[in-house]
């Protein structure tokens, strides 16, 4: 039997993609797996929400090993953001709590959003076929009630500075993304 074609089309998707593409495909992925996460635990489907964190955790992962941290604060800030983010993912798996993932959310959600707004993206992304920047479907990760505050005090944490960033700055603290594995 042949190879599935949608997966064939995906995997060419990933090859053929810019580093600022599989940028926001990785911000994507890892909200999908997220959203997946949580439903996962809330139906104490304790296997499931174990895979879906691991395979974030690994997004995260990749995002952190693609930092250039050799080119200034933007990149350490970035690096200690997404260790938090591993941090609550950690905790969300150990405690089966999905609190945390709330948290790693709101973060996700804005960082690809700046990313997007600053590489000029109109497009939606969309994730289990949903936009991007729609209201959740039932069962998915609600937007934090107020998430100015939750950023506020994640920078406070992490160095992470809310708001839109230079897209020369962006772009200039990471090294690119290894997709091959």
């Amino acid at each position: 039997m042949g190879a599935n074609p949608y997966a064939k089309y995906q995997q060419t998707q990933i090859e053929t993609a810019d580093q600022e593409k599989l940028l926001l495909m990785l911000y994507d992925g890892a909200l999908r797996f997220l959203g997946r996460a949580r439903k996962a635990l809330l139906e104490t489907d304790l296997e499931g929400s174990n895979n879906n964190l691991i395979r974030v955790q690994d997004i995260i992962a990749e995002l952190m090993a693609s930092l250039d941290l050799e080119t200034g604060e933007v990149a350490v800030s970035l690096f200690q953001l997404y260790e938090y983010m591993h941090f609550l993912l950690v905790q969300a798996n150990i405690k089966k709590s999905t609190e945390p993932l709330e948290q790693v959310e709101g973060m996700l959600v804005e960082l690809r959003n700046t990313w997007k707004k600053a590489l000029g993206v109109e497009q939606e992304t969309v994730t289990d076929n949903k936009p991007a920047d729609s209201t959740p479907a039932k069962g998915s990760i609600a937007p934090l009630p107020d998430q100015e505050n939750t950023v506020d005090k994640i920078g406070s944490l992490a160095g992470y500075d809310k708001g839109g960033r230079e897209e020369s700055t962006l772009r200039k603290g990471y090294k690119g993304v290894n997709i091959s594995g």
